[in-house]
């Protein structure tokens, strides 16, 4: 069966030169774009991705994506009830208190969780 494939360039730094976010934790040389729709669990997200550029985050979390409740009262989800498309919640309460949602077919900048080093792993 045939699939659209879209490939994104992205030049990554571990120091991104705006001032305001800090340097990544991460190696970002497995860093690749995806679509938030597509954002697997453990993934490793950096930074939200547009034309207009790459913000990243100063809280770089990982992702633990989950349906889009619109009747959600975390005071986040009702902001992106009238979006056009699908959305999907990459975070409910890690980092931050509230629910993480995003449109399904927006960018982001992640390092896939089976390209992270195992966390549990000993020197």
């Amino acid at each position: 069966m045939a699939e659209n494939v879209d490939f994104f360039d992205a030049v990554v730094t571990a120091y991104p030169q705006d001032s305001d976010h800090a340097p990544l934790l991460q190696d970002p040389v497995h860093a690749r774009v995806a679509r938030a729709g597509d954002v697997a669990d453990g993934d490793l997200i950096l930074a939200a991705v547009s034309l207009r550029g790459t913000d990243y985050f100063n809280d770089q979390y990982t992702a633990h994506p989950e349906p889009y409740d619109p009747a959600c009262q975390c005071g986040v989800c009702c902001h992106v009830i009238h979006e056009n498309g699908g959305v999907v919640v990459l975070s409910n309460g890690r980092p931050w208190t509230t629910c993480d949602p995003w449109r399904a077919d927006d960018l982001v900048l992640i390092v896939p969780a089976i390209r992270l080093p195992d966390r549990n792993a000993k020197e």
